[in-house]
Formats: structure tokens, sequence, C-alpha cells
């Protein structure tokens, strides 16, 4: 006869990947929605980015353009906000909420917010 042993590990590491998994799925369909809705503004993603930096006095956040699809991130050891292709140039809501949402992290990291400062030991 066999041994099998259950470790409860195994259910919540398969719970987080299902959860992860559903997460991800409601932001992209989320974001293509909004992404076919012009701004009002029609500013572009990198527009937006750039005045939410300047307003919070951040001149020292660089932007930059690159690949991928939702790959958006604000890197606080470089100080550098990185936009996606369906982020940089385009002039969505979508796009102009996530270059916003990006910010925040720089506006975060400027201000020495304290969760931030845990999630980038973390990582």
């Amino acid at each position: 006869m066999g041994y099998y042993y259950y470790d409860v590990t195994y259910l919540l590491v398969i719970l987080g990947a299902v959860l992860s998994m559903i997460a991800s799925a409601q932001v992209n369909s989320t974001f293509k929605r909004y992404s076919r809705v012009r701004s009002s503004c029609g500013m572009t993603g990198a527009e937006a980015a750039e005045r939410i930096l300047y307003r919070n006095g951040l001149t020292n956040v660089r932007i930059e353009h690159i690949s991928g699809n939702l790959t958006d991130h604000y890197d606080p050891s470089s100080k550098v906000l990185r936009l996606s292709d369906a982020t940089y140039n385009a002039t969505s809501v979508a796009a102009v909420g996530v270059a916003a949402h990006e910010c925040g992290h720089a506006v975060q990291d400027a201000r020495g917010y304290a969760p931030l400062k845990f999630r980038s030991a973390l990582v």
C-alpha cells in the first residue's frame, strides 16, 4: 500500500493561482473595454503621466516606452515609469487610467509610503 500525504499548502497554492487568474482576466477585460473609449482630454498615457509627475514635483522620474501589453510599471530603484505599447501613445480612458495608476506609485515612493517600501523589498 502506498502512503499518501495531504498538505493543506497545496490547496492554498492552487487557490492562490486560481484567484490570480480570475483577477488577471478581470483586469484584461476591463482594460480591453475601456481601451475603445477615447479620453475627453485627448492626451496619451505618456502625456498624462508627464503632467501628473510634474504637478507632484517629480521631475526626477523618467518615462519610458516598453513593449508588451499591460506591462506598465514604476521602478523605484531607478525612478523610471515604464508604459507599455497599449498605454504610451494611446488616448483611451484605459491608457490614461493605467498611466495615472503607475504615477501613483511614483508619488508614493517620493512620499516614503511604507507599504510601497515593503513591496519593493519583497520584489
